[in-house]
């Protein structure tokens, strides 16, 4: 199951694109094609324009330009209330496929207010419901001229809800930030993820990054250091359960999380553990909460546990613990746990001594005493740091600096932030589902437990696949929940919810 598309330069891509054509694969007005198409069920998948939204596509000369407008006829085919606004390069500087893009757009129905120049873009007033940029490509070279300049300041300027780049924002580049540049609410890489767009001086400006597969790599993918996640990684998952099984089946996954301070953390696991499909999920938690929680979930088995004078899981639980440890197929530890040295103390003498149980460590429980002990062990192991966590055990959280750590501590690690990184072996692989609805408290709870609960299944190769699908999956769990309920008013516990409709949606 191939479920990495590789992150290219933007030289790289190009090279790769006239290559791929060359050998006589479908062409590039079919590409242009298969981009518009991808751009608008990925756009409105997530966002919800309404019946009768207005729409402006800004179009160059290139096939960006083509990009953008094929995005925009096939939003208002799909919208027959839309009405569009295009703002395009002049003729004689279209590309033949811009042209005819162009003129199929005129052709096919769709309801268009005005077609103008580009430089009539600053003149524009009113409030539009969506504006797809597509002023220049992976062919851009700084600094931007002035003609372009001027077009990206007046896309900038527009007075649009939400602004998307086709492919990649016109003014950024690989090399250091430029001005001015396109500032999108989301960038649609299309059919090769661009390096540009991830560096960290340019992600103000690409805002989400979402990926339209077109088919480039259906007959192999080349070798790459730096990737970005297919939605085939989910697969497995899709796949019905043989007739002849059994809850033992499908994993059991072990829990030890929460505190007084953070009991919610536990249940949020268990929660998503459970939807990740293990057979028998098992929570450490405190005695103060085991019964409330088994009435909330009962689901899972609940173990009350000993605390220590702070309302953490005291090292004492180990007694409870051992003689069930040897039933598990992975186990997870830290969130919600807090800084307690009893609780570390815990999680340490599990690590030591069941070294063939895959461990999943988060939050409170993620050290460089913790990650140290994980070198040893034959296990696979996972550790699930946002980025404050990750700069406990690293100088800072560069691509260089997560290597280095997955390296030196034997484990593979899944760095959450705006665009999550997994890295293991070397590699490195973006997941950038989801968005700024999972910026808030309890959403590293939920990855935590997917995490564990797929570890546990043994549908995947490594336990980075593990932990790659359960970020995707998430992810698009929460644009659907978001969606539906809006990125403000939605609260992370709604977010389980939508689990099963994003696995079945993709």
């Amino acid at each position: 199951m191939e479920c990495r598309a590789p992150i290219m330069s933007c030289a790289e891509a190009a090279e790769f694109e006239r290559r791929f054509f060359a050998r006589g694969g479908f062409g590039e007005r079919e590409a242009i094609r298969r981009v518009g198409r991808g751009i608008a069920e990925e756009f409105l998948r997530e966002f919800d324009i309404g019946n009768s939204p207005r729409i402006i596509a800004i179009a160059g000369g290139g096939h960006n330009g083509a990009d953008a407008i094929a995005a925009a006829s096939k939003i208002c085919r799909k919208i027959p209330g839309a009405s569009l606004c295009v703002a395009a390069a002049p003729r004689e500087k279209q590309r033949p496929d811009t042209s005819l893009e162009l003129d199929a757009l005129l052709a096919g129905g769709a309801k268009i207010e005005k077609i103008f120049p580009l430089s009539e873009l600053p003149n524009v007033r009113g409030k539009f419901d969506l504006a797809i940029e597509g002023l220049v490509g992976m062919t851009f070279r700084p600094p931007a001229r002035a003609e372009l300049g001027a077009a990206i300041e007046a896309a900038n300027a527009l007075d649009a809800r939400i602004k998307i780049s086709a492919d990649i924002p016109a003014g950024i580049s690989a090399d250091a930030p430029q001005a001015p540049a396109f500032r999108a609410d989301a960038t649609y890489a299309a059919g090769i993820a661009k390096d540009a767009i991830f560096m960290p001086f340019n992600r103000p400006f690409a805002g989400r990054i979402r990926f339209v597969d077109i088919g480039f790599f259906e007959a192999g993918v080349p070798d790459s250091a730096r990737a970005v996640v297919l939605p085939s990684i989910s697969e497995p998952l899709k796949a019905l359960r043989p007739a002849l099984s059994d809850k033992r089946s499908y994993g059991h996954a072990f829990v030890l999380a929460g505190s007084r301070r953070y009991p919610g953390a536990a249940l949020m696991n268990v929660k998503a553990a459970l939807r990740g499909g293990a057979g028998l999920v098992t929570a450490f938690v405190p005695e103060t909460f085991a019964a409330q929680f088994a009435a909330a979930e009962p689901s899972a088995i609940w173990v009350g546990c000993p605390e220590d004078e702070n309302g953490a899981i005291a090292l004492e639980s180990y007694g409870l613990m051992r003689p069930l440890l040897p039933r598990a197929s992975a186990f997870l530890a830290g969130s919600g746990m807090t800084g307690s040295a009893e609780a570390a103390a815990l999680v340490a003498q599990i690590l030591k001594d069941f070294p063939s149980l895959p461990a999943v460590l988060d939050a409170d429980a993620i050290s460089e005493s913790s990650a140290s002990l994980l070198r040893s062990r034959p296990s696979p192991s996972l550790l699930t740091p946002h980025e404050g966590e990750f700069l406990r055990i690293a100088p800072d959280a560069s691509d260089e600096s997560l290597i280095e750590a997955s390296e030196k501590f034997g484990c593979a690690i899944l760095l959450k932030s705006s665009a999550t990184r997994a890295c293991e072996r070397g590699r490195i692989t973006y997941s950038v589902r989801g968005g700024p609805a999972l910026s808030r408290a309890g959403s590293g709870d939920l990855l935590a437990g997917l995490c564990c609960s797929l570890a546990a299944s043994k549908k995947f190769e490594s336990v980075s696949l593990a932990a790659l699908c359960a970020s995707d999956w998430l992810g698009r769990a929460s644009e659907l929940a978001a969606r539906d309920l809006t990125e403000t008013a939605m609260a992370t516990s709604d977010i389980a919810a939508y689990l099963p409709k994003a696995l079945s949606r993709h």
